[in-house]
């Protein structure tokens, strides 16, 4: 699955100091090196790639499966939507009944 990638050759750009005030998740640990915390990284996903390096890496089938895996993750945010709109529109409905009863 991973072909390939032991020859990319790959460089991860230093941290500038004109990025801190951008970035308010960097530190600086004991020996004066700014890092950032884990829960502040962006993972690597395949579609963070242009599609010519996803092809030359072999990840077009990982690249696939994070596309399924998204929209699985979409479907599931519109389900939590219909549900909310769908107890909310009970709760009027009830009340208005309630209100005109009422009166």
């Amino acid at each position: 699955m991973m072909e390939g990638i032991e020859n990319v050759n790959l460089s991860l750009r230093p941290v500038e100091e004109e990025d801190w005030p951008l970035n308010p998740h960097l530190d600086e640990d004991p020996n004066g090196c700014q890092t950032i915390s884990p829960e502040h990284m962006s993972i690597f996903m395949p579609s963070s790639l242009q599609i010519a390096d996803m092809h030359r890496l072999g990840l077009v089938t990982m690249a696939s499966q994070e596309l399924e895996l998204r929209q699985g993750q979409a479907n599931d945010a519109l389900e939590g939507l219909r549900l909310a709109l769908g107890h909310k529109s009970l709760l009027f409905r009830t009340k208005v009944r309630v209100l005109l009863q009422g009166e």
